[in-house]
């Protein structure tokens, strides 16, 4: 299993080394491009670059992969995990709600490896996201990969057709202490076509375990279409129900950094 989680995170850095390209061309079919910076309190910044890839085409959806590389601190050490990902979503007959399924495998390099399996439904103003995981190998005979779940429900902000608020609830299985939960409350802000910016509190109820803010920065490729914060407040609620075709290429919302429990020590890495 060891030898699989290398092999996989050699296949991440050389797809998205590729993709640092200007053309952006390793994979054949349109696709969307994020690079991003993470910044935490009492944290080092994370630096990612994640591809979503269309494989396949059809009347009422597509298939498609989703992979990423980025760096994270995990008990003071510094790692490189990867994520690699498949996936189906399907339009409604009026093109106003999409659903899709997806499934993933993730590693860093310590050799902890896991998977994941999931769910979305979106349409011009709701999101709603879940996702389970499984530990698959664990690095060393100090560290656990442990299971979980994530749930999330985003809406447009009244008015501000270009943010988003977003409530994300998340369960991992202790294995040697308890169970940690915990809510994430946010919102994810549309600069510019090609900058976002997702702001949010991490609250979570695990002692040792400090809640904490964050800010992450993320540009984007090719630049996004619809309202950004020069448009201001708008003049109606909501957004107009839209074809939901445009958002067949965006990214999966999931928790791309493994979860893991440090044995011996009271010390379990960051819930992001």
């Amino acid at each position: 299993m060891r030898l699989i989680s290398k092999v996989f995170l050699i296949i991440i850095l050389s797809i998205s080394y590729s993709y640092s390209d200007v053309n952006l061309n390793f994979l054949p079919g349109e696709g969307y491009t994020e690079t991003s910076i993470d910044l935490r309190e009492n944290n080092k910044p994370n630096y990612s670059i994640l591809a979503v890839r269309e494989l396949i085409k059809s009347d009422n959806g597509n298939y498609f992969t989703q992979f990423s590389l980025f760096n994270t601190e995990q008990n003071n050490d510094e790692r490189i995990v990867g994520n690699l990902g498949f996936g189906k979503r399907i339009l409604s007959d009026d093109k106003t709600l999409m659903t899709g399924l997806n499934i993933f495998l993730d590693a860093d390099d310590n050799n902890n490896a896991r998977a994941s399996i999931g769910a979305e439904a979106r349409n011009a103003v709701l999101e709603f996201y879940a996702n389970y995981y499984s530990g698959l190998s664990d690095g060393d005979d100090v560290e656990k990969v442990l299971d979980g779940y994530d749930l999330r429900l985003a809406s447009q902000i009244p008015y501000i057709h270009w943010a988003k608020a977003f409530l994300n609830t998340y369960e991992w299985k202790g294995v040697a202490r308890d169970d940690v939960k915990g809510i994430k409350l946010g919102s994810e802000l549309f600069l510019t076509p090609n900058l976002n910016l997702e702001l949010a509190y991490d609250d979570k109820d695990k002692a040792g375990i400090e809640d904490e803010w964050y800010a992450k920065i993320m540009f984007v490729h090719p630049a996004k279409e619809g309202p950004t914060a020069k448009d201001g407040i708008g003049g109606t609620m909501w957004k107009e129900e839209k074809d939901m075709s445009g958002e067949l290429l965006s990214k999966v919302q999931r928790n791309n950094k493994i979860m893991i429990e440090f044995k011996g020590t009271s010390v379990i890495s960051r819930t992001d």
